[in-house]
């Protein structure tokens, strides 16, 4: 049992009759909202089949970075270190 736990139970156990189930209520509520949240949170599944299937279709066109003519030149020029917005050098 965790430290948090024994206090809670100690804590509780101090309170009159009237305020041990206002308590109850109070943890039925919070387990409500959990339970709600998690049910409101969409589930997260790898995506990895789907992307390799969406770059294949891409790839599949030929029309992929077709308008760049020299991929090393394109490559260092989306790398080149820009000043930042609102910062100075």
């Amino acid at each position: 049992m965790s430290a948090i736990t024994r206090q809670l139970f100690e804590d509780i156990e101090n309170l009159p009759p009237q305020l041990q189930q206002e308590t109850l209520d109070f943890v039925e509520f919070l387990k409500q909202k959990q339970q709600k949240a998690q049910a409101e949170t969409p589930k997260q599944e790898p995506n990895g089949t789907k992307l390799a299937e969406l770059m294949a279709e891409i790839a599949a066109r030929g029309t992929a970075f077709k308008d760049i003519e020299d991929p090393a030149a394109w490559q260092r020029e989306i790398r080149k270190d820009r000043p930042l917005t609102g910062r100075e050098e």
